[in-house]
């Protein structure tokens, strides 16, 4: 990347993808980097030498060949376009990114077969995109571990996944969109072996690996999703984890019933996506506690 940058010093790196007009986009799957290239830096020679070795990310030349559906998604995401209109429920992004030959038309029909709610498929290019829901009561647990295996064996190419939370449907999901999708190239990195993970799997390996300021601003963003300004509902999920799960001592400490306390937690649990009765779950909502109370 350093001598590209050299050689075309108006270019632009990043870990998300970078659709800007004017520029041609490409993926360095060895560094998990974007680089954006001005037009006028690069001759058609030069991007056909960069092909060689860099995967084009120009889907954004290719809008006539998506579905409308598709195209507003890729608009609002890449090019700040408006949130389709369609969007009333909370909606969460599965990032994936798939191995092999790939065959669009038969990895959207084995999504279709697993996923009984509507969604829409997200080319980002030839071999990653994004998979957006909106929230029902049909979503089914386990299905993305399910549908790696199907497509490993019977279309013979496997697939890495990046389950991504639900959000409220506002002007923010693009935000969560590329927060979530530097946390699925870390995940690649790290845990390469793994088809389908989490947030919650992650986390204690960036609370290892990444530099102390940007962990500090992780945590934050992720304390803002998660309690806004309860923070009696973070000193509640605090002090439940801290006396490891136990709902009928946590209660009595907080002069709460049980029951009360009980369907706090539920609904927290529903609201966030993260299961803090797990061990790994518990890990990750406690020190975005703990990151909270230090900021205030």
């Amino acid at each position: 990347m350093k001598s590209l940058l050299a050689i075309y010093p108006g270019s632009i790196v990043s870990e998300e993808l970078c659709i800007r007009e004017g520029c041609l986009c490409f993926f360095d799957e060895s560094n998990q980097r974007y680089i954006s290239i001005p037009k006028t830096e690069i001759s058609e020679k030069e991007v056909l030498v960069l092909q060689a070795f860099l995967t084009p990310a120009d889907e954004g030349n290719q809008l006539s060949m998506k579905s409308p559906e598709e195209n507003k998604w890729f608009s609002f995401l890449f090019s700040k376009g408006e949130l389709p209109a369609y969007i009333k429920k909370r909606t969460r992004f599965v990032h994936f990114h798939l191995f092999g030959k790939i065959e669009r038309t038969s990895f959207t029909e084995a999504v279709r077969h697993f996923w009984p709610v509507s969604f829409v498929i997200v080319w980002i290019h030839e071999d990653r995109g994004v998979i957006v829901e909106q929230e029902s009561e049909a979503a089914k647990k386990g299905e993305l571990e399910s549908l790696a295996k199907v497509l490993e064996s019977d279309f013979y190419f496997s697939v890495r996944f990046y389950a991504g939370r639900f959000y409220e449907p506002d002007e923010c999901l693009r935000k969560h969109y590329t927060r979530e999708q530097a946390y699925f190239l870390f995940a690649e990195k790290r845990l390469p072996q793994v088809q389908s993970v989490t947030f919650e799997m992650i986390f204690p390996f960036l609370l290892l690996e990444t530099e102390k300021e940007k962990l500090e601003t992780l945590l934050s963003e992720e304390s803002e999703l998660l309690f806004g300004s309860e923070s009696e509902l973070r000193k509640t999920i605090k002090l439940f984890i801290e006396n490891n799960s136990n709902v009928t001592l946590t209660a009595k400490k907080l002069h709460l019933h049980r029951n009360s306390l009980q369907y706090r937690i539920d609904k927290f649990i529903e609201r966030s996506g993260i299961d803090i009765k797990s061990y790994k779950g518990a890990l990750l909502a406690y020190f975005i506690c703990l990151q909270n109370e230090s900021s205030e």
